[in-house]
């Protein structure tokens, strides 16, 4: 009965972690894959608490096997990272029988999460990679620039013979209007407007 349980409340976490990761994944790099493995390591790691209970010659097999294992997978994102942390977590918890402990933990995560995730970041700078003809020609694209009301700071200066490129870092809304003007300019030979992420 206590093996039952202790594999009801370990899936039970794992739909959690899924459903959490599904809702508050950034869509661009969200990967099935990663969600699934990551999801069903809280029960792979409970049945593995679960033997070390129950006789001391696995468990110092177990650390024994485990010292061994070396993940090759770079962890791009934080947040990737705090979910295999809350899963293996998770598989800790319950298999040591300490369900309270992880209803509680799933609650408080859960909530968070979700409300860190409506919370709005803030509008991320962008660059804007001017080439012109002549590096004369620069004032007239920080004129252009001012007359917006946006802060610039200038990134790089590229000098040729026959032209120069320039990389501004700027913040705005009102990025299409700005092209549109800029655009206008006769000295640009042309614009790229690149979003960070």
């Amino acid at each position: 009965s206590t093996v039952i349980t202790t594999f009801q409340m370990s899936f039970a976490a794992a739909a959690i972690v899924y459903i959490i990761y599904l809702l508050t994944c950034d869509k661009t790099i969200y990967s099935k894959k990663f969600n699934v493995a990551m999801s069903l390591m809280t029960i792979v790691t409970s049945s593995l608490v679960m033997a070390m209970q129950a006789n001391i010659v696995i468990s110092l097999g177990m650390v024994g096997a485990l010292s061994i294992v070396r993940f090759r997978t770079a962890i791009k994102e934080p947040k990737d990272l705090l979910f295999l942390f809350w899963s293996i977590s998770n598989g800790i918890i319950i298999g040591a029988g300490l369900f309270s402990i992880f209803c509680v933990l799933a609650v408080v995560l859960s909530v968070a999460l979700i409300i860190f995730e409506l919370i709005p970041a803030r509008r991320k700078s962008m660059l804007l990679v001017v080439n012109l003809e002549s590096i004369d020609d620069e004032t007239a694209i920080s004129k252009e620039l001012k007359n917006h009301k946006i802060r610039f700071k200038v990134k790089s200066r590229n000098v040729f013979r026959d032209r120069a490129d320039i990389m501004y870092e700027i913040s705005t809304r009102k990025d299409r209007q700005l092209m549109t003007d800029l655009s206008k300019l006769n000295s640009i030979l042309s614009l790229n407007l690149i979003k960070q992420d």
